[in-house]
């Protein structure tokens, strides 16, 4: 069985995300780190549910929306992120779970 493009391109994500979220969690001193990496889950959360929510057919549109719905505990994490003004584990664990979501997605809904 051959790998599809959008097979390797999913691992290639899931293998960046467990690379940021390490280093999203990793206790260093420096705000701006945990800032980049943050940001970065985020363009990671977007790019999977993208990929998702753009792989199904047009006709499966409850599918569709349940798939851009994982993008909802992305945007509370930025909320929750924006509003202390520092590095929160709240939003990185929402961020997070909307990343996973999407993944998730990908596997169980194609």
């Amino acid at each position: 069985m051959a790998l599809s493009p959008l097979l390797i391109l999913e691992i290639v994500i899931v293998f960046s995300f467990i690379v940021t979220t390490i280093f999203m969690f990793k206790p260093k001193g420096n705000e701006t780190v945990h800032l980049i990496f943050f940001w970065l889950a985020v363009a990671l959360s977007v790019l999977v549910t993208f990929i998702s929510a753009t792989a199904l057919p047009a006709e499966l549109t409850n599918k569709i929306i349940v798939a851009w719905a994982g993008l909802l505990f992305a945007a509370v994490g930025i909320i929750v992120r924006m509003a202390t003004g520092k590095t929160n584990a709240i939003a990185n664990v929402l961020v997070m779970v909307s990343t996973l979501y999407g993944i998730a997605g990908y596997f169980l809904l194609n």
